[in-house]
């Protein structure tokens, strides 16, 4: 009798277009595609955590009921530790939402890529504490503070693997599906660095408060021409954005996935996070699009 093979599912990074995810994981579902192992980097780590715990259904109705006051609200802005967000209340309220600690209590093997500041190395981890390591892998350098583990400082995953098609397989994943939310990379970059003349950039610095401004620099409409200089979180998630994307080329030319997903929304902006609807319904035309290559994988689990 022929061995079931086992089939892997890397979600890349991606911010808040990292939502899609969640369609992706819906739509295979529906097509009867049984996952058994989830790595993740980034907002891929926390969507595949969800759904490795059983808890992707509470997440994506979290993530659906997100307004724009919602997502601000959770950000606890600081400039003492390492980052512009401490990030406790986020992580809180994830921990709270995962109920579980360790990654032992998954129901699907999992694990999450971050990157070790001290070293330059990627740093896999798939036991332990899944709370601190999904914070660590989601730590994006400057906007969010490093996590403290074992004597090291970690950041991202995103810096060093993007999309860990080769944790997936390290995990005994024979075959590897993998979602990559950069494939539209020099879109996203036009959006972060294009600011659109409209009077709602050009009020009065005295009738806008606040939080008006802190919108107006973290999520600015997309356009065709520069009209006013970036601000330094532009130019910093936009340079990551696009050392992310060269890197992913590199490391999949390398380690090609089995089936390549590609989520299509341009539109939503890194921390455009209450824009959640449009990210899953991009995620389930995605695997729409791949139906044919996808198809072999509903039988049985077999290529």
């Amino acid at each position: 009798m022929t061995p079931q093979l086992k089939i892997g599912l890397a979600l890349g990074s991606g911010a808040a277009k990292g939502w899609a995810h969640i369609g992706v994981i819906n739509a295979l579902h529906d097509m009867g595609i049984d996952v058994d192992i989830v790595a993740g980097c980034s907002v891929g780590a926390l969507v595949g955590a969800a759904y490795a715990s059983g808890r992707l259904p509470v997440m994506e109705a979290w993530v659906r009921s997100f307004s724009y006051w919602d997502v601000l609200r959770l950000m606890d802005f600081s400039w003492q530790r390492g980052g512009l967000l401490r990030g406790e209340k986020v992580f809180n309220a994830v921990s709270q939402l995962l109920k579980i600690d360790d990654f032992a209590q998954c129901q699907r093997k999992f694990g999450t890529v971050t990157t070790n500041l001290s070293t330059g190395r990627e740093l896999w981890l798939t036991k332990g504490d899944i709370n601190q390591a999904l914070r660590a892998s989601c730590s994006m350098p400057g906007l969010l503070a490093p996590v403290w583990f074992n004597g090291y400082w970690l950041v991202d995953g995103a810096v060093v693997n993007p999309v860990p098609v080769s944790l997936t397989r390290a995990l005994g994943a024979d075959v590897v599906i993998a979602v990559d939310l950069h494939h539209d990379a020099h879109l996203v970059q036009q959006d972060l660095l294009s600011v659109q003349a409209d009077p709602a950039n050009l009020k009065d610095t005295k009738e806008v408060n606040w939080r008006d401004k802190i919108r107006q620099k973290l999520s600015r409409p997309l356009a065709q021409h520069n009209s006013q200089t970036p601000t330094a979180m532009e130019i910093m998630s936009t340079s990551i954005q696009v050392l992310e994307n060269r890197l992913k080329r590199y490391r999949m030319a390398g380690d090609p996935p089995d089936v390549i997903v590609q989520p299509y929304c341009p539109q939503i902006s890194t921390l455009d996070f209450h824009r959640a609807e449009e990210a899953i319904e991009a995620g389930r035309l995605a695997v729409e699009k791949q139906r044919d290559q996808l198809l072999p994988l509903v039988k049985n689990n077999q290529f």
